[in-house]
């Protein structure tokens, strides 16, 4: 499948064939050197294009860089396009990949929060708002049973919040010889830490990593309490996701049920 407008990808300096990539909720096109993907709102892609414009690089971790089309600005026509980075998504390999969160987290722990962040209603900012604010839960009761074997388990975390990555599992590319990559940011407002307690949740439930691989995690600090409340996040976005997108219940019911395998990991490891 190619882009709907061919003129798309050549306003961003690309004349290659485009080709739809997966992932990136199948709207992601490679032209070139370059991905081109619609805008995330005009208020978000502008500023995460200014934001990453101005990161230096690292060894340790790839990044994206925005392309400006060319009437000189980061949006043509509701598409954005950033550069390509090689590489391929691999389960497994934590240690490098908590490195390279560590170095990115770094990287942008002093940009201040944007505006939308707060007034953000999609189902993802909804649940990282709830983990973080104390409040009582009205969901159903399958999505509940879940909460309440997490519930006990949260501690005050007395840390400044800063910009994160609140989604890096499966946006993360391997590579033989180059640093991983980190793409598709989804841009949070957390403690630091949070996302890697979200990709230690997520490695349980969805990669069915080998328990040994994830003892890399253990080194972090606070990341029991973080791990807590990773999984409580992704349980809350299926919630959400019922709302706000329309999912079955079902279907949503079963996703939030694969984090039972993290529940029973961080009551194993983390009492």
């Amino acid at each position: 499948m190619h882009l709907p407008i061919k003129s798309i990808a050549i306003a961003f300096g690309s004349t290659e064939e485009s080709v739809l990539l997966k992932g990136g909720q199948g709207t992601a096109y490679r032209s070139g050197n370059i991905v081109v993907k619609p805008a995330d709102g005009v208020e978000q892609s502008n500023w995460l294009a200014d934001i990453f414009s101005r990161l230096p690089k690292s060894d340790n971790v790839r990044l994206a860089a925005p392309v400006r089309a060319i009437t000189g600005e980061w949006i043509y026509e509701g598409f954005v396009a950033w550069t390509f980075l090689e590489g391929e998504h691999v389960n497994g390999d934590y240690e490098k990949k908590i490195d390279a969160s560590l170095t990115f987290h770094n990287l942008i722990k002093n940009i201040e929060q944007p505006p939308f962040l707060e007034s953000r209603k999609d189902s993802w900012a909804i649940a990282d708002r709830a983990v973080w604010n104390a409040q009582e839960f009205d969901y159903d009761e399958e999505f509940l049973a879940l909460i309440h074997q997490i519930a006990p388990k949260l501690k005050p975390l007395n840390l400044l919040s800063q910009l994160i990555h609140g989604d890096m599992s499966g946006n993360f590319l391997s590579h033989k010889t180059l640093s991983p990559a980190l793409i598709d940011f989804s841009p949070a407002w957390a403690p630091n830490g949070f996302g890697e307690g979200i990709m230690l949740a997520d490695a349980i439930a969805w990669e069915n990593a080998d328990l040994n691989s994830l003892e890399v995690f253990k080194k972090l600090p606070h990341i029991d309490q973080f791990a807590w409340r990773g999984t409580l996040r992704r349980i809350l976005e299926q919630a959400e996701h019922i709302k706000y997108w329309g999912k079955s219940k079902e279907s949503a019911v079963i996703d939030a049920l694969e984090f039972q395998k993290t529940i029973d990991y961080l009551k194993e490891n983390f009492s």
